[in-house]
């Protein structure tokens, strides 16, 4: 077997090894850590010998990791983490700079088995979605066991799993433990081949209430200290065009805001300065806000990392982007953590859960297109005062869901006592 998946190996490397260095001229973005994802690096140091592994693929799974690496933290384990974009990177460096960090290698069986073989995991815990076959593969060769947290087969994604469910057997069933958000993602892992007695129910780790709200900077509390605001976060090419629109509409009713755009990809803020520019309206970036205080009708962008769920809290209504669009939409959970109420469009596929979950009692909103955000804004500004109820509606739903980190970091610990039992015998 070993001798297939390296001969697997060699001729993959060969017919892929072109690609790959065409994409290393043309895309800089594979540049930075190139020797981390080729399995090479920091993951041989000694001090990340024996470590629990958190994989997160970008900036959302990389917010799950985080609040899952404090738990453990506390519980005494040492960790590393890795991600595969620069973006993901960057969220860790910032919010946990006692986390090594790094990029992923390639799901190579070269680049990953380098790593594993090197760095010694004592296990492994890809969030969400994370079934990277020669991953997990060289987990199993080297004896390291392999948590899926938070683990979410959406509606997009599981019928190509199930194209190539033969394929996907070999690895899903070396798989073990999957904590699973919901009795529909549990009984689809075990549908792809997970032995139904390692998966459970542990619940959605976005759900879980954080202990503590973020705290907005001082200098965006007095930017916004004497003005309403309507967040759009994570917003898509399209979106902010519509908030723009509702922006509008809601001052010809009578009704004043400033208007904060937290773009997806901070690297459109200069796209969206333009969109601004175009219709006439005084813009600013987070970056350069230098003590303004802004006024209603004003825009700023939010081109910063970080800042967007404390910004929520300021709200007197957020949308939150890739809803609009056909993307299946961000983190809609977000603003309810703090209270505020929140409004997507139609394209709600990888949020499916929460949206059934807020929208009892009106704490989020479906607007199906652009008119019916700005008709909705407008009615947030007609009565405040019931959008604020809805805001704290929302909040109170998901405090019921509190615990998944808990019940997650326990699946962990037992995944880990049955290996040390396993090796004992």
């Amino acid at each position: 077997m070993r001798l297939i998946t390296h001969s697997i190996a060699a001729l993959s490397a060969v017919a892929l090894g072109p690609l790959l260095a065409g994409a290393y001229l043309t895309r800089p973005s594979l540049r930075p850590g190139f020797s981390a994802r080729l399995g090479r690096g920091p993951f041989r140091s000694a001090d990340s010998i024996s470590r629990i592994w958190l994989h997160a693929s970008s900036v959302g799974e990389a917010k799950v990791a985080c609040r899952l690496a404090d738990a453990l933290e506390d519980s005494g384990h040492a960790l590393r983490a890795t991600t595969m974009t620069q973006t993901g990177l960057e969220l860790f460096e910032r919010d946990r700079p006692g986390l090594r960090a790094s990029f992923a290698p390639f799901d190579h069986p070269w680049c990953v088995e380098s790593v594993v073989r090197g760095g010694a995991p004592k296990l492994s815990v890809l969030i969400e979605t994370e079934l990277w076959p020669s991953w997990i593969g060289a987990c199993a060769r080297y004896d390291v066991p392999v948590v899926v947290a938070s683990g979410r087969l959406s509606d997009r994604s599981f019928p190509r799993y199930q194209k190539v469910r033969r394929l996907m057997q070999p690895t899903v069933g070396r798989i073990d433990a999957v904590g699973a958000r919901t009795d529909l993602d549990a009984e689809r892992f075990v549908e792809l081949g997970v032995p139904e007695n390692r998966v459970r129910v542990t619940g959605d780790l976005k759900l879980d209430p954080p202990e503590e709200q973020p705290a907005l900077a001082i200098d965006l509390i007095r930017a916004l200290a004497d003005v309403p605001a309507v967040v759009g976060g994570s917003t898509h090419q399209g979106e902010e065009a519509a908030l723009l629109d509702s922006l509008e509409a809601a001052e010809k009713a009578g009704h004043g805001f400033a208007l904060i755009l937290a773009p997806r990809r901070i690297e459109r803020a200069d796209e969206l300065v333009r969109l601004c520019q175009s219709r006439h309206r005084r813009v600013y970036r987070r970056s350069a806000l230098e003590g303004r205080h802004l006024v209603p009708g004003e825009v700023l962008i939010l081109d910063s990392f970080g800042e967007l769920a404390a910004m929520y809290a300021t709200a007197q209504v957020a949308f939150v982007g890739g809803t609009l669009v056909p993307i299946g939409g961000h983190n809609v959970v977000e603003p309810l953590h703090t209270g505020c109420p929140v409004l997507y469009g139609p394209h709600t596929e990888n949020v499916r859960k929460v949206v059934e979950i807020i929208e009892v009692g009106g704490a989020g909103e479906c607007v199906e297109s652009a008119e019916a955000l700005s008709a909705a804004v407008v009615s947030t500004f007609d009565d405040l005062e019931a959008s604020r109820q809805r805001g704290e509606l929302g909040r109170e739903r998901l405090g019921a869901h509190r615990g998944s980190v808990a019940r997650t970091v326990e699946l962990i610990e037992e995944t880990l006592v049955r290996k040390k039992m396993s090796g004992a015998s």
